[in-house]
């Protein structure tokens, strides 16, 4: 019968936490993050104007009843320059299906679509302007005219930045509504857009790079920056690291651009630094990081300084 394992000692066990943390401080390795807030920011403001004289009208659906007795349906697109719909090129695509009449028009609400589309992904809004029996769009035999309302339509595509994204504004539009190919159209797009946010956290992990930097004692420390928003991120930049404490001077490189940083994902910057000569003992120095960020409409331009404790590594390992 084997004998029951005996309790490990306080004496065992203060050995073993002196072991965790002499390997913590000989790796360099950070074990906590500092999180970065989302406070302060506000639905991106969308003003998109687009035309084009390449429409398509086609025989769409007519209301059941009321004056407007037939159909048209609007198909066709246009391209965005850059910082008309975030700082990407960019595309508008319209199905903008009127019901029309003798003097009135109406876009019901239920089919039409105007889609804002990069590299990022998708924003689809749906268009709306009166109804079948309470017309508010003008129309004289031609062209179509008058103003509506638009609201965000709901996505939760994972790959798509623009995910969750809510929001509702006005637009104006003007359409050659007679079929045939080559019809000219116009679009304006006003109203505020609230997209899911991102923030940052950041960890970090110190290390010399070999003995001839632990001799000069340049150290360099990766910079892990996550971004624990819902929403992904673009832009991203490291401002600057500087440290504070004696003794400590940045080698740079800073500023440094990491780019985008999706949603639950990681990108590493690393910054050297001439630290506290050999014979020091327990050499550390806060780093205050200075991240900058904006959302998928680069809209919301945020910094955030996250102090980041940084613990010189004693021993010349890689």
């Amino acid at each position: 019968m084997r004998a029951p394992t005996a309790a490990a000692s306080p004496a065992r066990s203060a050995v073993r936490r002196t072991a965790v943390v002499v390997t913590a401080l000989l790796a360099g390795v950070a074990v906590t993050t500092a999180p970065a807030g989302a406070a302060g920011r506000v639905p991106d403001p969308l003003n998109v104007s687009a035309s084009s004289a390449a429409g398509v009208v086609t025989g769409a659906p007519a209301c059941p009843s009321g004056p407007l007795t037939d159909g048209r349906l609007l198909t066709g697109s246009a391209s965005l320059n850059p910082g008309a719909f975030s700082s990407l090129p960019s595309q508008l695509g319209v199905s903008l299906p009127f019901r029309v009449g003798a003097t009135q028009a109406a876009l019901p609400g239920d089919d039409a679509r105007v889609a804002l589309s990069n590299a990022r992904g998708t924003l689809t809004l749906a268009l709306e302007a009166g109804t079948c029996s309470s017309p508010t769009l003008s129309y004289n035999g031609t062209t179509v005219t008058g103003s509506g309302t638009w609201t965000v339509v709901p996505d939760s595509t994972p790959a798509n930045a623009y995910r969750g994204a809510t929001g509702t504004g006005s637009f104006t539009v003007t359409a050659d509504a007679t079929p045939g190919t080559g019809k000219p159209w116009s679009l304006n797009l006003t109203g505020p857009v609230s997209l899911l946010q991102p923030q940052v956290a950041v960890t970090h992990r110190a290390y010399w790079g070999g003995l001839g930097n632990y001799l000069s004692r340049t150290l360099s420390v990766e910079y892990r920056i996550r971004n624990t928003g819902s929403g992904d991120a673009f832009n991203v930049k490291l401002l600057d690291a500087p440290p504070t404490g004696p003794g400590i001077t940045r080698l740079g490189p800073v500023p440094q651009t990491v780019g985008s940083i999706r949603s639950g994902a990681t990108a590493s910057v690393v910054v050297r630094y001439r630290v506290c000569g050999i014979a020091v003992v327990g050499c550390r120095f806060t780093a205050d990081t200075q991240t900058s960020l904006t959302d998928a409409l680069d809209g919301n331009q945020h910094a955030e300084t996250v102090p980041v404790s940084v613990q010189v590594p004693i021993a010349p390992l890689p």
